[in-house]
């Protein structure tokens, strides 16, 4: 597993969800694929220039004796003419240089290459993507683009400085500048599968995320725009409440579709219940009982940090209260140093 701060990735997810919810101007389903909201429009053209790029390339036509005729070169060039922003201008041209047999840069063996990534079922693509690397040089755009096209439910394109911006944000710890190998590009799809499992669990979305989906959210929040955007004082209470009801969900399973598997929010779990457990019914401010029980006969309670995930407050059992849910809406209402006081001796008191 990558993800190993957990209250940061929903920190950022519950910011992400009111960046977008502003854009769109409606606090409603988070939509990849609405055009004519934020998301669909500044990002879902990925998944449209991936469809045009592979009806350029075609390569369900291809035959092994087009290797070094020139065809597959031509099919390539009018694929990669398609990349857009998906890959650096200057490696568009260097890839098509390579192709080129009347440019110096030209390579004999890339038509080999390609065939064998998009045609060759004997050819592993781990074997494709060293050779690839060979072929066109260590381009991580480019080679990251070529298996994008070849399936784009299993594959991303990447641009590797704004990735790594993104994964430190999310406390990541995964390089990708200068790190083209078939390795590396397997871990970098492994983090983007672990955030969309998260996405599909916990973000209020209409229909299931796909993977360019969660890339697209790694995208967004390491974007100057994003890391710049200042909340009001009504949308940090917001985020915050947001953040602490995505980790409660999974313990109440009404997250989503599904139970993460992954450790750090099997802990996140944990936390929850230990405080609910020590609360034994009572909310912690007001010393009142629940004002009512869940579908499972449990006293509800919501779990508070005292010092909030995004003021850089522990996700543990000892930064956390079980309160009743008038008493929860105070804390992010008046937000009190002397509530915060006050909750601290409560946790004193039952530990």
């Amino acid at each position: 597993m990558y993800i190993t701060n957990t209250a940061k990735l929903v920190e950022q997810l519950s910011l992400f969800i009111s960046y977008v919810q502003e854009k769109d101007e409606r606090s409603s389903f988070i939509s990849f694929r609405d055009s004519t909201g934020f998301l669909g429009r500044e990002e879902d053209y990925k998944s449209r220039i991936a469809e045009e790029a592979r009806k350029e390339l075609n390569y369900c036509s291809w035959n092994e004796s087009w290797v070094g005729t020139g065809q597959i070169a031509e099919c390539a060039k009018r694929a990669m003419n398609k990349a857009f922003n998906l890959v650096n201008k200057n490696q568009q041209i260097d890839f098509k240089n390579r192709l080129d047999p009347n440019h110096p840069k030209y390579r004999s063996e890339s038509e080999r290459v390609l065939y064998d990534i998009y045609r060759n079922p004997l050819c592993r693509e781990s074997t494709a993507f060293t050779n690839a690397v060979e072929a066109f040089g260590a381009k991580y755009d480019t080679i990251a683009f070529l298996f994008f096209i070849k399936d784009d439910t299993r594959f991303l394109p990447i641009s590797t400085g704004h990735f790594d911006k993104g994964f430190s944000t999310l406390e990541i710890d995964y390089q990708t500048s200068y790190q083209c190998s078939w390795e590396n590009y397997k871990g970098f799809i492994e983090i983007i599968r672990e955030i969309r499992a998260v996405m599909e669990e916990l973000l209020p979305m209409q229909g299931t995320p796909r993977l360019i989906d969660a890339h697209s959210f790694i995208w967004v929040i390491q974007q100057d725009r994003f890391i710049n955007w200042f909340p009001s004082a009504e949308q940090k209470v917001q985020i915050e409440q947001t953040a602490e009801k995505l980790i409660q969900n999974v313990v109440s399973g009404s997250g989503g579709r599904r139970s993460i598997t992954s450790s750090t929010f099997i802990r996140s779990a944990e936390v929850v219940k230990e405080t609910r457990k020590r609360a034994n019914g009572i909310c912690q401010y007001c010393n009142n009982p629940a004002p009512f029980t869940d579908k499972k006969g449990n006293p509800y309670l919501e779990v508070h940090h005292i010092i909030w995930l995004s003021r850089g407050g522990e996700d543990s059992s000892t930064n956390t209260v079980a309160l009743c849910p008038n008493c929860h809406t105070r804390m992010h209402i008046l937000d009190k140093p002397e509530d915060i006081e006050i909750l601290k001796k409560a946790i004193d008191s039952t530990t």
